[in-house]
């Protein structure tokens, strides 16, 4: 008496995983909102110190993109204003 195990292919058990966003993606998606965003708001969403979320807006402005900053009563505010 034999026994046949049918197997399935392994391609098929493989389940197609989505990539994370980079965080500069993720960053670039904060400054683009019509309010923008200020460094507190950038350092509670990546749990970053304030001069690390100011390296990363400056790392952006030298990879091309157009940063506007405008003062309000919350303090600056940043936004993209145009993309490289």
């Amino acid at each position: 008496m034999t026994i046949e195990i049918k197997q399935e292919p392994k391609v098929a058990n493989i389940i197609a995983i989505k990539a994370k966003p980079r965080r500069q993606e993720q960053l670039s998606k904060l400054l683009k909102r019509k309010s923008g965003a200020t460094i507190s708001q950038i350092q509670s969403a990546f749990g970053w110190q304030p001069q690390t979320a100011r390296a990363a807006l400056s790392t952006l402005r030298k990879a091309g993109t157009a940063i506007e900053r405008s003062n309000t009563d919350k303090g600056s505010v940043y936004r993209i204003v145009s993309e490289a």
